[in-house]
Order: C-alpha cells, then sequence, then structure tokens
C-alpha cells in the first residue's frame, strides 16, 4: 500500500526550529504539515505561571500535550488532568477544553496535534520571536488582532460558539 502523500525523513532542532511569539508563550515549530503529509505537527512551548487559554475546541485533531518541566492543569470536559514533567495528557477532537501553568516555573511542553493544521494558525497569528525567551509581558493585547484571528479560525475556536462543538451523530446501524 503506498501513502497517498508522501513524505521524507526529516530532523528538527530545537535551536533551529522556527520559533514564534504569541500572547505570553515562546512556541518553537518543530514539525508542520507540509513535512508530515498533513499527517501530524509537533510544537514546543515554554509557557509561564498563569498562562493558559480560555475554554476553546479543535474540531478536527486531536491534541496531546507532554510536560517536560513545570506543571499545568488541563480541563477537559468535567475532568481535571494534573501533568507534570513526565506525564502525557491527551485532548480529543471536538472536546471543549483549556488549561492553565500552575508551577511557579515556566512549564515546557511538547504539543502533539493530529491531523496537522494547527501548526499554521500559530504560524498565521504570532509573530518570529526576537530570542528564545518568553516574549515581553503584554505583547499581544487579548482583543489585538492576532489573538482574535488565532482563537477563531478553522483549527481553533471559543467554545461558546454554535459552529465550534460539532455535533457528532453515532449511528450504529451497518
Amino acid at each position: 500500500m503506498t501513502d497517498a502523500v508522501p513524505f521524507l525523513p526529516f530532523k528538527s532542532d530545537a535551536k533551529d526550529a522556527p520559533a514564534y511569539w504569541l500572547l505570553d508563550v515562546l512556541w518553537i515549530v518543530h514539525v508542520t504539515g507540509e513535512q508530515t503529509g498533513g499527517r501530524y505537527s509537533v510544537i514546543e512551548q515554554y509557557m509561564p505561571e498563569g498562562s493558559g487559554p480560555p475554554p476553546h475546541v479543535h474540531p478536527f485533531e486531536d491534541e496531546a500535550f507532554y510536560v517536560l518541566a513545570g506543571e499545568m492543569t488541563v480541563n477537559v470536559g468535567t475532568q481535571s488532568l494534573v501533568l507534570g514533567a513526565g506525564s502525557i495528557g491527551n485532548v480529543p477532537r471536538n472536546t471543549v477544553h483549556s488549561f492553565k501553568v500552575t508551577s511557579k516555573e515556566v512549564c515546557h511542553v511538547l504539543n502533539f496535534y493530529t491531523p496537522a493544521g494547527f501548526d499554521q494558525a500559530i504560524i498565521g497569528c504570532s509573530r518570529p520571536a526576537e530570542s528564545r525567551t518568553l516574549p515581553p509581558k503584554g505583547l499581544d493585547a487579548h482583543d489585538s488582532p492576532q489573538v482574535i484571528q488565532f482563537f477563531n479560525n478553522y483549527w481553533i475556536a471559543p467554545a461558546d460558539l454554535p459552529w465550534a462543538v460539532q455535533k457528532v451523530r453515532l449511528d450504529r446501524r451497518v
């Protein structure tokens, strides 16, 4: 069997991968959908204490967090997942979720998305990082055009938008 969209072996290194600033987060985009034929993307994040988005949905992709340092609490539906260094948490697509960094230290996370696409929201809405550090405090106002676009597009949407949570019909008839 042959893949419809082939992709070649590749390597990503934290010092060479493109880095971006958006809100209070340093995002390092290690793997894009272009590299994987759309199968998945991988983004490294550095987030300060208290950082985290409001409740939102990724209608079309699954998300996983692997925590390398620090701690975060991920709220998925009615569950709270406390993730510390060495923990992995999964958020199924089309699930309302949010998270907050709960450690005093910077939370260092690898994010995995399948299929790819969220990587394009980061690249399209952020700005290139001037250094591989957290962005200056207050860099992006929550009502700035790039933040509004970031939280309201195909790959991510506020949970209270009518179209954000897709209605899934479970039909067991064969």
